[in-house]
Parts: structure tokens; sequence; C-alpha cells
């Protein structure tokens, strides 16, 4: 994998995030989301001038008919009407992407959500998903744009068995693995997440790296930035080992820094560039 950091970037949803996360960092790539309006032309301009590698992750433009803030919504599960305003959500951030010229656009894979306790059947939770997948492909070829699914919650369907199949029936899509989800999601539910991380690694498409050590640091402190001082025994997800796994099997994933810019002071109030420097020698050493 080519080390230089325009394979390294950071996920901001303002306009300062531009300065501070990403080229403060000397960072060339940047992940874009739920801006104001007013600000996408500002912005377009930036990313040109800066000559940055960009992404999405839905939706680009802060949108009033869409609950807010969006991540916290989600509306993945079996209501219709919710389901459709998420793919309605989507499809506007694969024609900005277009504008943009964004390679890649990560969306929250609209499926059923829960475990079976609201009485829908595992076969009708997953007509549902595949349904969602089918129409996250035809986006995809009809924007000229990969879309990278991100899943995680009380979904059936965030196993290794079902993301393989969807991403080999559907050429357009990849797998967005979430290394902060995902350390939550293995300790609720009980699943190894290097085993998954390992089983997934050639269908991933990018990674978004923050961590925590469990559902209650991310109540208290949501996106932490990732440190070297995080021991994987107290609970941290082990970010050596998870960019290890991946990287090895898959040179072409996108590494994208999801956190905020202050490390939380109750944990140490480390300066997060050291992190940055950190996720960027790890990946020269797999490379």
């Amino acid at each position: 994998m080519d080390s230089s950091p325009r394979n390294i970037g950071f996920h901001c949803h303002s306009l300062d995030d531009l300065d501070e996360a990403i080229l403060s960092n000397g960072l060339k790539r940047g992940e874009f989301y739920n801006f104001p309006v007013g600000d996408l032309p500002y912005l377009h301009r930036r990313i040109s001038e800066q000559d940055l590698v960009m992404s999405i992750h839905s939706p680009l433009e802060r949108l009033d008919w869409y609950p807010s803030p969006p991540t916290f919504t989600f509306l993945c599960d079996a209501d219709v009407k919710q389901r459709w305003l998420s793919l309605r959500m989507i499809e506007v951030t694969m024609q900005r992407a277009q504008d943009f010229n964004a390679e890649y656009v990560v969306v929250h894979f609209p499926s059923p959500q829960g475990n079976g306790s609201d009485g829908m059947s595992y076969d009708d939770a997953f007509e549902i998903a595949w349904h969602s997948a089918m129409l996250l492909q035809e986006m995809s070829e009809e924007y000229e744009t990969p879309i990278h699914i991100e899943g995680f919650g009380p979904s059936p369907f965030l196993n290794a068995y079902f993301i393989i199949k969807v991403i080999t029936e559907f050429p357009g899509l990849r797998y967005c693995f979430d290394v902060g989800h995902m350390n939550i999601a293995s300790q609720q539910f009980g699943f190894d997440l290097y085993q998954f991380a390992y089983d997934i690694a050639p269908y991933v498409g990018s990674m978004h790296v923050w961590n925590n050590r469990g559902i209650d640091d991310y109540r208290t402190f949501r996106h932490i930035p990732v440190h070297p001082s995080q021991n994987p025994k107290e609970g941290w997800g082990d970010i050596p080992r998870l960019l290890r796994f991946i990287l090895s099997k898959n040179e072409d994933c996108r590494i994208i820094l999801e956190s905020g810019l202050r490390y939380p002071l109750e944990l140490g109030g480390y300066d997060i560039r050291e992190g940055v420097k950190w996720v960027r020698d790890l990946v020269s050493r797999v490379s």
C-alpha cells in the first residue's frame, strides 16, 4: 500500500476541520459530512486548491427534511417510509458526489435493526436488506461512484457471511469497517472482532478509525481519537492488529480518522497529532 498521506485522511464536518484536521497534519485526503449548503462552493474550491482526494459520508449537504443529526437517526429499519427517506438522502448525496468528483460515498446501510423481537422473520428482514443493497448498486452505477456500506448496531446482518454475500453480488459496493462501532458491537453481541476483520478484509473499501473501551466510553466521549497509549488489555480496540489484518489482505483500503479534534482530558488529554503519526507509521510498516 502507498504509505503517503493520500491514503490516510480525516473526517470533517466543518470548514475549520479542513485546516485543523487535514492540512495541519500534512494529509491530502478528507471525508466530508453534513455541511450547510452555503458552505459547499467554498469547500469545493478549497479541496481543489489543496489538491485533496475526497470522499463523502452521506449526507454531504445538510438537509432540512431529514432528521438531525443524520448519523444519530439512521432510519435503517423495517418502516418503509423511513427506509425510503434514507435512500432519498443517499441519492441526493450521490448527485453531490458527482459534482465534487468524490472517490466514494459512505452510507449507513438501510437494513432492518433489532434481533427479531419486533416479530419480523429473518427471511423478511433479509429481503428488505437485499433490496436495499440492490438499490445502492443501481445508484452506484447511475452516478459512477462506489458506495461503501457501514453497518453496526443490533442488526441480524452484522456478520461476515451477509456482508461478503452482498459485496460479491454487487460490485459497486464495498464495506466500511468502523473500528469504534465494531469494538462496541463485538462486546455487546459476543463475536470476535479480529476474526471478523480478518474474514472481511478483502471486501473492505475504507476504515473509520477511532477508539473506545466499550459503550460507556461512547456515551460519554463519542468518537475518541486513536493514540498509542490505548492498551487493548483495557478494552481498547487493537489498532495495530486491525490495520495489519485488513491492509495485509487489502492494499487499496482507505484509512479515515473519524474522531473529534480534542482528546478527552479525563483520559489523558493527549495531542491528537501523536495518534495521526502513529497511524501513518503503522500503515507504512504494513506496506
